[in-house]
């Protein structure tokens, strides 16, 4: 793969695009608390609360003739061997599709792990691929019978598979007629699970007659497959799986044949989620939903091959769209951050600030710093998960909601019928009524900063975003400090209301150097606030170990103390909330006791374990 598609590969898994993808596969699921992950692994499965799929996947997206071929095939307009982004889109979304189907109808973890006839490990894993043909026939088979659109993305995913460049061993002995590499040392219980793949899920494949050996079990097995994939019970598939593997237990050596089975893995687009001693993102148990169905992916139910459908307003449609979400992804990536240059009187601070400069500014994203923002993030997950849920409670005022504009859902709304994007199902859902509320979180970068407080200010910071984030609050969190010798102040905002996904990944640069000038920084706060955000609530929390000073116009206590303290008062009369935090050393209340001079509202905080808690704990009392 050349650079080119490296680099638009790097592009497309920002979070700005896994973000949708999880939004998308929370609707599908019917489950909100679905997480979705992107990886480079070729694999992609579902533990029943997390979905991870890889974009990259067999690098079909960069391979233009199976993309050229599944188009010829599906009698597709050709969008996407035209254009990776396109490509890998698509791709994305049939893998998303297929696992939240999943989590809706199947049951995880998967039944063989407790079955008494899976007594070797060569049991245990021929009842897993067993259940993985008829699991993942089924779903498919309920996409395309209860969903509308979903039926391209399901072809589209099957048939790139078998067009694409790279097959691993097992990947279909012929494709669409054409003869495929086969296995350098043949098992004849590959064999058999390789034919009834072919049979099930890939019916356009033009088959040969199965090998004399395993003929007979697929002659009486191929009914149980076709019957298993369209029972409407997770339980009563896993009967038929039984069935079958009692016809072909003789085809089960008791040999330790793994390595030979490993190679089913791309051709049934990853085997974890049915495999009971994966290494999944966590243990989850889910049970499936039934659900009759009318039509196979291919096929009518008895297997008879189908015209395919006319996908090409569809396919424009979605063009469209993606065409809109590159744009804005590209945008994010662009994005330079921006600097600009204030005074204290532009923006109404007293005298004493006139003069000195203001260096606004918002940082460009450091995509590099995804990494270390993801290293806290699952370090504090049971934290952030706690908060939310307590917030979830408090917030709790939930209404009925009819969304309309889907592309599917719980039923059809007669007035969007002539809808020329079929965007006509509408679903009930419950709205929280969120506060209306904007936080400022306010921080001090000053030297005195450094170390514990500053690597605390950081996580709280994080932990705070998320479950903000996650709550529908407004917020933005903002670093301050004083240049010593000189009459100037920095304001970096590091994530901005409303912001963009990736700001988050800003907070990874909070640092401690220089003076701090809380009383502009406070002025400037209130400005921004007002200009940003615009509701009854607004709170500006300021985080500080000190009195404020800056060296360059002799901006020491008592005089800083004093201006600093007229300045809360001014906010606060003006209709801002401010509340400080303290940052003291351990058993200590130094700090808090000298800014009782200047903050009327002061919380103290000798412990940084607690920062995050007391921070949370504080904007939870100004919800109402």
């Amino acid at each position: 793969m050349n650079k080119q598609y490296k680099k638009i590969l790097q592009q497309f898994q920002c979070d700005y695009i896994r973000e949708i993808e999880e939004m998308f596969a929370q609707t599908l699921s019917e489950k909100e608390s679905v997480r979705l992950f992107f990886i480079n692994e070729n694999d992609a499965f579902t533990d029943g609360t997390n979905i991870v799929v890889d974009p990259a996947m067999r690098n079909i997206y960069a391979d233009i003739d199976a993309l050229i071929n599944t188009e010829k095939h599906l009698k597709l307009p050709p969008y996407f061997s035209s254009d990776p982004w396109n490509a890998l889109w698509i791709i994305t979304r049939w893998q998303t599709i297929h696992e939240s189907l999943h989590i809706l109808y199947t049951d995880f973890p998967c039944p063989a792990a407790n079955d008494e006839k899976c007594d070797t490990k060569v049991k245990l894993k021929t009842m897993c691929i067993i259940s993985n043909i008829i699991e993942d026939a089924y779903i498919e088979a309920v996409g395309c019978s209860v969903f509308d659109n979903l039926e391209l993305f399901l072809k589209f995913g099957r048939v790139a598979s078998i067009f694409a460049k790279q097959p691993s061993d097992g990947t279909a002995a012929s494709v669409l007629g054409k003869q495929g590499a086969q296995d350098k040392k043949s098992y004849p219980l590959v064999d058999y699970l390789n034919y009834m793949i072919d049979f099930l899920l890939y019916p356009m494949l033009k088959l040969a007659p199965p090998p004399a050996e395993i003929a007979d079990f697929v002659n009486k097995t191929k009914h149980l497959f076709l019957e298993g994939s369209a029972a409407p019970f997770p339980d009563e598939r896993y009967g038929y799986c039984r069935k079958i593997f009692d016809i072909i237990l003789p085809l089960i050596p008791e040999d330790d044949i793994l390595e030979a089975l490993k190679g089913f893995e791309n051709k049934l687009n990853g085997m974890k989620t049915h495999s009971p001693g994966a290494n999944t993102i966590g243990k989850t148990v889910n049970k499936g939903k039934s659900q009759a169905v009318t039509v196979r992916l291919f096929t009518d139910l008895e297997g008879n091959l189908q015209e395919d459908s006319d996908f090409t307003m569809q396919v424009l449609a979605l063009i469209a769209e993606y065409a809109k979400c590159k744009s804005a992804v590209i945008s994010i990536l662009d994005y330079e951050g921006y600097f600009i240059s204030l005074h204290g009187n532009d923006i109404g601070a007293p005298v004493l600030h006139k003069n000195v400069k203001i260096n606004e500014s918002k940082p460009k994203i450091n995509f590099n710093l995804k990494k270390a923002y993801q290293n806290i993030y699952n370090r504090y997950r049971i934290n952030i998960n706690s908060y939310n849920s307590r917030f979830t409670q408090l917030l709790k005022v939930q209404i009925p909601v009819i969304e309309e504009k889907h592309l599917f859902g719980a039923g059809i709304s007669s007035k969007r019928l002539g809808d020329p994007k079929k965007r006509y199902w509408y679903r009930k859902t419950h709205g929280i009524d969120i506060p209306d509320m904007a936080v400022l979180l306010l921080i001090d970068g000053s030297g005195s900063m450094s170390g514990a407080r500053r690597n605390s200010a950081m996580i709280s910071s994080i932990i705070l975003h998320e479950v903000l984030k996650k709550q529908g609050i407004e917020h933005a969190i903002v670093e301050h400090r004083a240049h010593g010798p000189e009459l100037e102040i920095d304001i970096n905002i590091l994530v901005d209301f409303n912001a963009r996904d990736e700001e988050k990944y800003n907070l990874m640069q909070l640092s401690a150097y220089g003076d701090n000038r809380d009383g502009l920084a406070l002025y400037w706060a209130e400005r921004y606030i007002n200009q940003k955000v615009h509701c009854e609530n607004k709170l500006i929390i300021v985080l500080s170990d000190g009195l404020p000073a800056h060296d360059a116009d002799d901006y020491y206590p008592p005089v800083s103390t004093k201006d600093t303290a007229n300045a809360v008062k001014k906010i606060i009369n003006r209709g801002t909330n401010v509340v400080a935090v303290a940052l003291d050393d351990a058993g200590s209340f130094e700090c808090y006791d000298l800014l009782k001079e200047i903050y009327p509202h002061l919380i103290s905080c000798n412990d940084l374990r607690r920062l995050t808690g007391q921070l949370l704990v504080l904007i939870s009392k100004h919800l109402f």
